[in-house]
């Protein structure tokens, strides 16, 4: 079961956003953008964007256009709770770059190898058309995914995992990360991992694959994708099996 705080609050967000009542920001901030796949790109822009007049704009749309940048966003727990961290990651990996084998063997790989997590879940949601994730955990779950597909890993009491970047789908990845905290009760739930694909994507094809399922069987579900009649809105909203969404209602009914 996925943690039901952070997932009521996560549909809460992408359900009823569009019928708030339009409010002016508080605050406004530029997070950091650290220059990445393609480094020597991210270089550039960064210190374009750092100059006077329009080349802070122009570096902001050639980032968007070309990759090159890895921007994390750390919350003020006392606001946001229970989400600690936002990342925004736009790459590109392209054939022909040759300073990227030398950036990859010298600096970098193309990708995050085994590192642990603990005590929280983190949300990665791949943006539609753009490549995904190659995910290995020290539970023996191996999966890929992109074009769209959510994966939902609850790291638990603790477990390493791997998350290198899929070349091999496309040239352009891009995604956004979110960390998610759990409370003091479910900090030590065994570890597990969910994958949650388009409402239009066949299972098992292009946008998401379980390779191997670990100690915990993968749950899938889909993804919600609804426009409004004007195409002004897109909502997406995470789907549920049929069983749980009959139990909430009796809940609700209740």
């Amino acid at each position: 079961q996925i943690h039901r705080r952070a997932q009521r609050q996560m549909i809460a967000l992408a359900v009823f956003l569009p019928c708030f009542t339009p409010r002016a920001a508080t605050r406004i901030s530029r997070p950091t953008r650290l220059p990445v796949w393609p480094a020597w790109q991210g270089v550039a822009l960064g210190v374009a964007s750092q100059l006077p007049g329009p080349f802070r704009s122009w570096a902001d749309r050639l980032e968007d256009a070309f990759g090159g940048r890895v921007a994390p966003i750390q919350f003020d727990p006392r606001e946001a709770d229970p989400f600690i961290l936002l990342v925004h990651h736009r790459h590109a990996f392209r054939p022909l770059d040759f300073l990227r084998p030398l950036f990859s063997a010298a600096i970098m790989p193309e990708g995050f190898p085994a590192h642990p997590h603990r005590g929280f879940e983190t949300v990665t949601y791949v943006l539609p058309g753009r490549a995904g994730l190659v995910h290995r955990d020290s539970e023996g779950c191996r999966m890929r995914y992109g074009d769209g597909a959510v994966q939902w890993m609850t790291a638990g009491r603790g477990m390493l995992h791997e998350e290198m970047w899929d070349t091999g789908a496309s040239v352009d990845a891009e995604l956004y990360q979110l960390w998610v905290n759990l409370p003091p009760r479910s900090k030590l739930v065994p570890p597990r991992v969910q994958l949650l694909l388009p409402s239009t994507a066949p299972a098992g094809g292009a946008a998401a694959q379980v390779q191997r399922e670990g100690s915990t069987p993968v749950r899938t579900g889909r993804v919600i994708d609804e426009v409004s009649a004007d195409g002004a809105v897109r909502v997406r909203g995470i789907a549920r099996p049929p069983a749980e969404e009959e139990a909430a209602a009796a809940e609700a009914a209740a």
